[in-house]
């Protein structure tokens, strides 16, 4: 398994457990464009519609049929040999962001340092990464 395919399957693990997390608490607002939309097409009582409930089915096959191609594009770019540094370089910095931060925005989510901490966990175990090694091999901090 090259690094490329480590990082892919950790990001994609890492996704599916945010998704899991986040994916059930979101509610359309009734007032929004797409409240009003979905009222006035479909009839939806969106007091009680739930995104997850309806569509939460269909996260895996997201992740797995175009997150993990796009990511699996990008690092491709990225000599094999180093996807671990770079990856443990930027979770890091995702760690630092959030603590300094309170969380970091993706595309409108946010995310606190205890996700970015799963992460982190999460790639040290598919890089085989002993917590007693250092995970910024570059000494970027």
């Amino acid at each position: 398994m090259t690094n490329t395919d480590k990082l892919v399957a950790g990001i994609s693990e890492w996704l599916m457990k945010v998704g899991v997390s986040i994916l059930p608490q979101v509610h359309i607002p009734s007032n929004s464009w797409l409240g009003n939309f979905m009222r006035g097409a479909f009839g939806f009582d969106l007091s009680t519609y739930n995104v997850w409930n309806e569509l939460g089915f269909l996260l895996q096959p997201t992740i797995d049929k175009a997150v993990a191609p796009i990511v699996t594009r990008y690092a491709s770019a990225i000599p094999d040999d180093k996807i671990q540094d770079i990856a443990m370089t930027y979770v890091d910095a995702f760690i630092k962001q959030a603590s300094e931060k309170g969380a970091v925005n993706i595309f409108g989510i946010e995310l606190g340092v205890n996700a970015f901490e799963g992460l982190k966990g999460i790639l040290m175990q598919k890089f085989n990464i002993n917590a007693a090694q250092p995970t910024n091999i570059t000494g970027y901090e």
